[in-house]
């Protein structure tokens, strides 16, 4: 079962399982729009993660459950609830249908130390204070002492940055090198994070799910860059404008978007390094940046065409 399988990863997890010859079912809250870019065979169910009974009439007859679905943006309340009530609600619903094994989409950002230091095992306390980061870091905190307790096989992943071809079309950070592109980001700060290609991602997913050790964390990176030199890749590729880059430190417009004030944020910190020895163990061996950039970039401009 993966929840939020109509979304930009939830539907490339899903695209890739079925490529696997799995079975899979799709936890949306529209069935029509999820129809439209989910493979056909797919076992649809609506659920909301609200509605914890529902979440468990479709976890029933699952081997595992994989928690993608989230909230990016909104207010702290809406973020809160979706991303820490809504993972509670989707762990309670696992465990109630009879469920081996849960895995919960974090993120980097929510154990992005102080030194830049993005961990399987975090060497210092979370960094980032942002309402999205706050909640992800609690939800990991629910999932993580399930785990403790034997409720259930229980493993955190958290990607990085995550871009490139997603059934679901060109957002998360796909919009931003659009953008930026075509000349309606300006300027972006030229902070370093880690990246990952979305199918690269849905690949360390389905890994965890099979052969993850419960209780961990597993960082899905492809290789870390700045912001500056992923928009213009993309903009060469593309034959678009290149943003301008501020260096670190640097406030972005105020009409900056979500995925541009990303930039601004990680500006404030050192630049990223990654350790994701747990994933690369588990075989994860995701493209890095200058492969995902031609790649994105091709298939974005064949879809403008």
């Amino acid at each position: 079962m993966v929840t939020g399988a109509g979304g930009f990863l939830g539907s490339a997890v899903v695209d890739l399982a079925v490529r696997q010859g799995r079975e899979v079912r799709a936890v949306v809250r529209d069935a029509a729009r999820a129809a439209a870019v989910l493979p056909a065979g797919v076992d649809i169910a609506v659920a909301d993660l609200a509605d914890q009974a529902a979440l468990t009439a479709a976890a029933r007859g699952c081997s595992a459950v994989l928690h993608v679905a989230g909230a990016v943006a909104g207010s702290a309340e809406q973020t809160r609830e979706l991303n820490v009530a809504g993972t509670g609600r989707a762990l309670a619903a696992a465990v109630a249908a009879g469920v081996g094994r849960f895995v919960f989409t974090s993120s980097s950002a929510a154990v992005l130390d102080a030194t830049g230091l993005v961990a399987d095992e975090p060497a210092g306390p979370p960094a980032l204070t942002d309402a999205y980061s706050v909640s992800k870091a609690e939800a990991e905190q629910v999932v993580l002492a399930a785990a403790r307790a034997g409720d259930i096989e229980a493993m955190v992943t958290n990607p990085v940055s995550i871009y490139g071809p997603s059934p679901r079309g060109p957002h998360s950070y796909n919009a931003l090198f659009l953008a930026a592109a075509r000349g309606a980001e300006a300027a972006i700060v030229d902070s370093a994070v880690g990246w990952v290609l979305a199918e690269d991602a849905a690949a360390g997913h389905l890994l965890v799910a099979d052969k993850g050790e419960p209780g961990r964390r597993y960082v899905l990176c492809g290789e870390v860059a700045t912001f500056g030199w992923m928009l213009h890749a993309f903009a060469d590729g593309v034959g678009g404008s290149r943003a301008a880059t501020l260096p670190p430190g640097s406030t972005l417009p105020a009409d900056a978007g979500t995925f541009a004030r990303r930039s601004e944020v990680y500006g404030h910190f050192p630049p990223v390094r990654v350790a994701d020895a747990n994933a690369r163990g588990l075989g994860f061996a995701p493209r890095g940046v200058a492969e995902g950039m031609a790649l994105t970039a091709g298939w974005l401009a064949r879809r403008a065409r």
